[in-house]
């Protein structure tokens, strides 16, 4: 059964993306199409949350506050359970990208997270 319990629980796990459908310049814009274009490559189960919607005013204070970073975009977090979680913002998911070809025990060792190992619940 607690295997199961696992199964459900990573399946009710997915990734926030925080963005903005107005970046203030083209290096915002461009990595928040990254940060797209490697979820869904990497079959990550995810929900974009543009935070300068009104309908989104409440949420997005939510994750500001758990991240400590108002109005940088794009960030990203795990919801599980209804708890958020503040994985980065976009340079920190890049180096996970990066770091993810490193063996785990190697990953361990040096204390890098990767992308593996931080997404692997979000995960279909």
């Amino acid at each position: 059964q607690d295997a199961e319990e696992g199964q459900d629980r990573r399946a009710m796990a997915k990734v926030i993306a925080l963005i903005t459908s107005t970046p203030s310049s083209e290096i915002i814009k461009v990595n928040q199409r990254k940060l797209e274009g490697v979820l869904k490559a990497k079959g990550v189960r995810y929900e974009e949350v543009d935070g300068l919607q009104p309908e989104n005013k409440e949420l997005r204070s939510k994750l500001f506050d758990t991240s400590n970073l108002r109005g940088k975009y794009p960030q990203i977090f795990i919801e599980d359970n209804g708890e958020y979680e503040f994985v980065g913002d976009y340079d920190a998911f890049e180096g996970m990208v990066e770091c993810d070809n490193l063996s785990e025990t190697s990953a361990d060792m040096h204390g890098v997270k990767t992308f593996s190992s931080v997404f692997a619940k979000c995960m279909n």
